[in-house]
């Protein structure tokens, strides 16, 4: 009987042995939301690029950049449709970032108060005294934010009303101006 209850201890045991480096790894730095190819982005990175889109698209009266989940959009665009070197340059770009506001406010980018995050993007979008990847950075979430927002249900929705086919007829327009508009009929 207490053979039965040692061999069931060092198999539970073992098996702890062998979960236990895998979940260290995730308690020490989570992966992102979302699953990307391509990309290695970290939970607190992409906590920092939905900070840096709210701040590109502000909640005001409308869903902002984080209602509509734009930085999953910015991510899964960059996973599939660009080009390695542009990757690369934007999780350098994201690195510097984080680096900036460590140097400047001694804090980290997500910790840092919502004016002190707007004056670092300002800099970044004058681009003085900034890296290139920073700036390659900030180029490409910025192009891919407005694209996100833009091709969003929200907007295609609520502020552009989607029409199924372009031009409607009216059956009221008046044909003498047809006749007019067109050069060819006399």
């Amino acid at each position: 009987m207490n053979r039965r209850l040692v061999v069931k201890n060092l198999a539970l045991l073992a098996g702890a042995a062998a979960v236990l480096p895998s979940c260290l790894r995730q308690a020490k730095e989570a992966k992102a939301s979302i699953s990307l190819k391509h990309l290695d982005v970290s939970a607190s990175q992409e906590k920092m690029l939905a900070e840096v889109c709210e701040i590109i698209i502000p909640k005001t009266d409308t869903p902002g950049a984080k209602d509509l989940s734009l930085h999953r959009y910015v991510l899964k665009m960059l996973d599939d449709c660009t080009p390695k070197q542009e990757q690369e340059n934007f999780l350098t770009g994201i690195k510097q970032l984080e680096d900036a506001s460590q140097k400047q406010y001694e804090k980290s980018f997500v910790e840092a108060s919502a004016p002190q995050r707007l004056a670092l993007m300002q800099r970044l979008d004058q681009q003085k005294d900034c890296l290139p990847e920073l700036i390659s950075f900030y180029k490409t979430t910025r192009q891919l934010t407005v694209d996100g927002y833009t091709n969003s249900k929200f907007f295609m929705t609520n502020v552009v009303v989607y029409e199924l086919v372009p031009g409607r007829y009216n059956g009221y327009f008046p044909a003498n101006k047809l006749k007019s508009a067109n050069p060819h009929n006399g």
